[in-house]
């Protein structure tokens, strides 16, 4: 192979690995996106479950039974969002 030859492969494999990185990139921007999205998410279903201790602080024995089930589900809603995180973007 010549010099010239040598040359001219080497500069399209540059800008065909150009192309492949600005798909990475593209993919990278998505999933970081996506990722602040179930990041916000996670957020607010803490702070539902947050507003709940209130709930449970200030409960009459008679709402006692309720309002601890609705605790309860705002337990089980954050370890969903947050196993749906990790199943999604790694551990």
């Amino acid at each position: 192979m010549n010099r010239k030859s040598y040359i001219d492969n080497f500069d399209r494999k540059l800008r065909s690995w150009d192309k492949d990185i600005a798909k990475l990139e593209k993919k990278a921007e998505r999933i970081s996106r996506s990722l602040h999205q179930r990041i916000d998410e996670l957020k607010q279903r803490q702070a539902a479950a947050a507003a709940k201790t209130t709930d449970l602080l200030h409960s009459s024995e008679e709402a006692w039974t309720e309002v601890r089930y609705g605790a309860e589900q705002a337990l089980i809603d954050i370890k969903k969002a947050f196993r749906k995180a990790r199943a999604k973007f790694g551990k």
